[in-house]
């Protein structure tokens, strides 16, 4: 086998695994531009996927935040979690993870994700690049949102299955503590139930 089968052979390798990643996976440059997809991608892209290459991220996925300025140069783009993931993952050379909302226009209107943004700076490329993952947990975070509630007691179920009146577990999960007060709805029934105040 000559040298540049074996440079062949192992192209089709690495694009075997870089495919095989069931998540949207891109290699971006330090301006976001995106040099390489995966598969799991292609449906975040359009209808055109390859029309991606060497596009922003933001522009490719048509994310409204940087409309109409463009990818990097909108208001919010100071606060992307994409943006600054691969920034800090190519600058600090560390694999970079944060949460992300990410409102995108779609062919029906705008969808908003829930984006786990994983960055992790690319070893052995001429310039510096990031591989770029987003995992959509838009479903998991709703799930999260929802709050277990007893509807005869009122206690709430936490993380771990054990169920709690909501000052405690509120108590457990911040730093925030309560005292006690009446609201001006039970203070006048309590007023009106009091001896002597009976109609």
């Amino acid at each position: 086998m000559s040298g540049q089968e074996k440079e062949e052979q192992k192209a089709q390798y690495l694009r075997a695994i870089f495919d095989t990643v069931p998540l949207p996976a891109f290699i971006v440059d330090s301006d976001l531009r995106i040099h390489d997809f995966n598969t799991a991608a292609e449906p975040f892209l359009g209808a055109e996927p390859a029309s991606a290459l060497y596009r922003r991220s933001g522009e490719a996925l048509r994310c409204l935040q940087g409309e109409p300025a463009g990818c990097g140069k909108g208001k919010e783009c100071k606060d992307c979690a994409v943006r600054n993931g691969v920034t800090r993952a190519i600058t600090g050379g560390t694999t970079y993870r944060e949460l992300h909302r990410a409102e995108l226009r779609a062919q029906t209107g705008t969808r908003t994700l829930d984006l786990l943004v994983t960055a992790s700076l690319l070893p052995y490329t001429p310039q510096p690049q990031a591989l770029l993952i987003l995992e959509d947990i838009t479903e998991i975070s709703t799930l999260r949102r929802l709050i277990p509630v007893c509807p005869r007691c009122r206690r709430i179920r936490d993380d771990r299955g054990y169920w709690k009146v909501i000052e405690q577990l509120i108590r457990d999960s911040s730093a925030i503590d309560f005292t006690a007060s009446l609201c001006p709805e039970c203070a006048a029934r309590i007023d009106a139930e009091a001896p002597g105040n009976a109609a």
